[in-house]
C-alpha cells in the first residue's frame, strides 16, 4: 500500500493549495483512506506482537516511536520558518508559548475546533491527533472483543452528524466518536473473516448511497459530509485490494517517503511564499510536491530510521519475552 499511501499525502497537498476535483476536496477524501488504513495496520500489529494488556503501554511506546519523530522536526522547522520569513501573518500569530506547549503533545491539535491549540503551525497536525486518540482506544477494543458495540456507537454519531442533527464538521469527520467505525472497518479487514466483511460491505454500500444522495440534492450537502462518504465507498475496496498485493521493496519506500510529505509540505509552502507570495499555479504546485518529497527523503533517513530500529528492537523484546514467558503468565 505504500504508492497508495503517498498517493494520499500528495492529494493533502495539494488539497491545502486550493486544488479541487468536480466540487470535491480531495484532501478529505485521502485522509478517510488514511484512517481506513490506520485501522488495518493497528489491528496488524496488536494481533501480531502486542497481543495481552500487559503489552498496552509498549504498544504506545511503538506508536510514539512511530509518529513523534518527525513532527517533532517538522514542528520546530515549521516554527523557525514562520519566524524568520512570514513576520505578521496569522502563523506568526499562533507562534505563543502557550500553542506551542499545547502543540507538542499532539493529541491536543485534534481538539483545535474547541480552542484548545491553533493549527496554523503545522495545519495537518490535526488530524494526528485524532490518529493519537484512536491508538489509545484501539488495544482495549480488539483485546477485550469490544468493536461492534464501539462500531455501533460511531456509527450513530457519525449520522447524526452527517444529518445535521450534530456538527458536521466536527462530529463526522475530525473526532473519535463520528469517525472511529471508519478506522476499525479497516480493523475488519486484518484477516477479514465473514461477520466483519458483512460489516465492511454494508458499510460500503451505505456509504456509496449517502453519497449520491448528497450529490442528487436529497441529503443536503454539509461540510465533508460528501467527501467523507465518497472516501469510505472508494477507500473500503482499496484497502481491501492492496493488502492482498505482496510487499514490493520500491512501494515500501513510497510508504515511509509519504508520512513525511503529509507533514512537511505547509513547511515548504510557507517558505515558497515567503520568497514566492502567488497564487498557486500547476508550476508552484509542482515544486511544493517535489521539494516535500525530497525532504521527505532527507527526513526519513536521518530521522524515520534510526526510529524504525528502535521499534523494531521492541518489538523483538516483546516477542522474546512471550516465547520465554511461561503459559498463563502475562508479559508486561
Amino acid at each position: 500500500m505504500g504508492v497508495y499511501r503517498l498517493l494520499l499525502a500528495l492529494l493533502v497537498a495539494v488539497s491545502h493549495m486550493g486544488v479541487t476535483f468536480m466540487g470535491f476536496n480531495p484532501g478529505v477524501v485521502a485522509v478517510v483512506s488514511f484512517l481506513i488504513i490506520s485501522g488495518f495496520v493497528m489491528t496488524s500489529l496488536i494481533e501480531r506482537t502486542y497481543k495481552t494488556p500487559g503489552q498496552i503501554g509498549l504498544f504506545y511506546m511503538d506508536r510514539l516511536l512511530r509518529l513523534y519523530p518527525q513532527f517533532l522536526v517538522y514542528f520546530v522547522l515549521s516554527c523557525a520558518v514562520i519566524h524568520f520569513l512570514l513576520p505578521g501573518t496569522p502563523q506568526a500569530a499562533a507562534l505563543t508559548l502557550e500553542n506551542i506547549t499545547t502543540s507538542l503533545p499532539i493529541v491536543p491539535l485534534g481538539f483545535y475546533m474547541f480552542g484548545i491549540t491553533v493549527p496554523e503551525i503545522l495545519p495537518p497536525g490535526w488530524s494526528l491527533g485524532l490518529e493519537m486518540c484512536f491508538y489509545l482506544l484501539i488495544p482495549f477494543l480488539i483485546l477485550y472483543k469490544a468493536r461492534g458495540i464501539a462500531f455501533a456507537v460511531s456509527v450513530t454519531v457519525f449520522m447524526l452528524a452527517s444529518l445535521g442533527y450534530l456538527d458536521t464538521d466536527i462530529y463526522g469527520y475530525r473526532l473519535l466518536p463520528g469517525v472511529l467505525f471508519i478506522f476499525l472497518c479497516g480493523s475488519y479487514l486484518y484477516r477479514v473473516r465473514a461477520k466483519g466483511l458483512w460489516i465492511v460491505s454494508v458499510t460500503l454500500l451505505v456509504a456509496a448511497l449517502m453519497f449520491l444522495s448528497i450529490v442528487v440534492g436529497i441529503i443536503p450537502r454539509r461540510p465533508f459530509n460528501a467527501e467523507v462518504t465518497l472516501g469510505i465507498a472508494l477507500g473500503l475496496p482499496a484497502v481491501f485490494l492492496l493488502s492482498k498485493l505482496k510487499h514490493h521493496r520500491l512501494d515500501e519506500f513510497l510508504g515511509n517517503i509519504s508520512y513525511g510529505v503529509f507533514l512537511n509540505h505547509f513547511v515548504v509552502m510557507y517558505v515558497l511564499r515567503a520568497f514566492w507570495p502567488v497564487e498557486y499555479n500547476a508550476l508552484i504546485i509542482t515544486a511544493v510536491l517535489v521539494l516535500s518529497f525530497a525532504l521527505s527523503g532527507v527526513s526519513y533517513y536521518g530521522v524515520e530510521r534510526p526510529a524504525l530500529k528502535l521499534r523494531h528492537a521492541l518489538r523483538s523484546g516483546v516477542k522474546s519475552a512471550a516465547t520465554q514467558a511461561p503459559v498463563g503468565s502475562t508479559v508486561a
